[in-house]
């Protein structure tokens, strides 16, 4: 059920007004008039699903650089699943390794002016770019990055091994349902994850019997830099917040009610929103709305903002860390899926309730010393991480698996 942002601002004054039932009562008559009797286009990537074709896998090389094969789906600027898979292309072909792009189902662009995305948008990789069909080339490694691409590899078989490039548990993009329990089955193909930090690691092996190797998070350090705190002199404070309405698991209703709250204690600070349009909603306080920000652009923006609320209700966005090194206080919420990276010493850690996100954004604005320490704590875990480390450790879960294959494939 997905709710255009004035829908959802309008729905959240009917609840302050009349009260959570009421409301959820009004919306849900709305939706039923609206679509009773109508019908549904199935999505059109969903036909790789329907095959339970799995072919045998290639002989594995012993040696050498990797071939490497991504399958993808239809990509767009401004996403950070995108900038961890961009950034791995980049890194294994500067290492030598041989990286070829997929892209699933039938592009909006041309595979040219998709390719241009990536180097303009993204990192200016060499990787092929192409439509994927099941007459793709040979590799060492196929790697699916988004669950109708697991689909897809499954049916392929001249690969070595299967990979799943995993970061986040997907299924829980969707309510119980078809798409909730397709993206689940993803996990029980047989592919060695590759997971964005230890918590998607630990749940796919608990829940899934996957195995899997894990990638930490770093910070580009062209972009992101401190220039030291930030620490205003009485007057007018910042406060960002990364808004993105149509993304569920970034909490954005949570985030504008806290963000309420904190306009009525602290009218002098200002509020900024990346990530949402300017007019795009009819915020309830005054905002600067920023829209989707290349990345050359975003170190200057953190580094302007005391305080930053980033909400995680499935894994951790690449954000925390990286306003972490521009000397920005973080505000989180609590979880296994935050605090697989985050502490109670790096960040400020609050219930994923209003009131208790706007307390610890108050409380960071109303002590500069508690702001000062929190800030000297997220540099330093900043410094003590590296993509090189991270990267390196991506790489040799794809090399150790070649050569397990290879000796699995001699010795039979």
């Amino acid at each position: 059920m997905n709710f255009s942002n004035s829908r959802c601002i309008r729905f959240l004054r009917l609840c302050g007004r009349k009260g959570f039932r009421p409301a959820i009562r009004k919306g849900v008559a709305k939706i039923a008039q609206k679509y009773s009797g109508s019908t549904f286009d199935v999505p059109e990537y969903l036909d790789v699903v329907w095959s339970d074709d799995q072919p045998a896998y290639l002989q594995a090389l012993p040696s050498g650089p990797l071939r490497i094969n991504w399958i993808l789906p239809e990509i767009s600027a401004g996403q950070g699943g995108f900038v961890n898979i961009f950034r791995t292309v980049k890194q294994l072909e500067d290492w030598g390794h041989q990286n070829r792009i997929y892209i699933l189902g039938k592009p909006l662009r041309s595979v040219s002016s998709i390719k241009q995305l990536i180097c303009d948008r993204y990192f200016r990789i060499n990787a092929q770019v192409e439509e994927f069909s099941e007459a793709i080339g040979d590799s060492d490694a196929l790697i699916a990055t988004f669950w109708p691409t697991a689909y897809a590899a499954r049916r392929i078989g001249n690969t070595a091994r299967k990979f799943y490039f995993v970061q986040d548990l997907e299924y829980m993009f969707y309510a119980p349902g078809s798409l909730y329990e397709l993206a689940r089955q993803t996990y029980q193909f047989g592919f060695r994850g590759i997971t964005a930090g230890a918590w998607i690691a630990d749940v796919l092996r608990r829940e899934f019997n996957m195995e899997c190797s894990s990638f930490g998070f770093s910070y580009d350090r062209d972009l992101y830099a401190s220039t030291g705190s930030r620490l205003l002199p009485e007057g007018k404070k910042r406060l960002l917040f990364y808004a993105r309405p149509e993304t569920e698991r970034r909490g954005f209703e949570l985030g504008l009610l806290a963000l309420s709250l904190v306009a009525r204690r602290m009218p002098n600070v200002e509020l900024v929103l990346a990530g949402l349009a300017s007019r795009s909603i009819d915020l309830p306080f005054p905002a600067t709305c920023l829209g989707v920000l290349p990345l050359s652009r975003l170190g200057s923006l953190y580094r302007s903002c005391d305080v930053a609320l980033v909400l995680s209700h499935t894994n951790l966005s690449l954000l925390p860390l990286e306003l972490m090194a521009c000397g920005c206080a973080v505000v989180s919420n609590q979880g296994p899926n935050v605090e697989w990276l985050l502490s109670r010493e790096t960040a400020h850690l609050a219930k994923a309730d209003p009131v208790s996100l706007a307390d610890h954004i108050t409380d960071l604005f109303h002590s500069d010393k508690l702001r000062r320490r929190q800030i000297q704590a997220g540099l330093a875990l900043a410094e003590t991480t590296s993509w090189t480390k991270e990267l390196r450790a991506i790489e040799s879960a794809l090399l150790a698996a070649r050569e397990n294959v290879f000796q699995l494939t001699s010795n039979a």
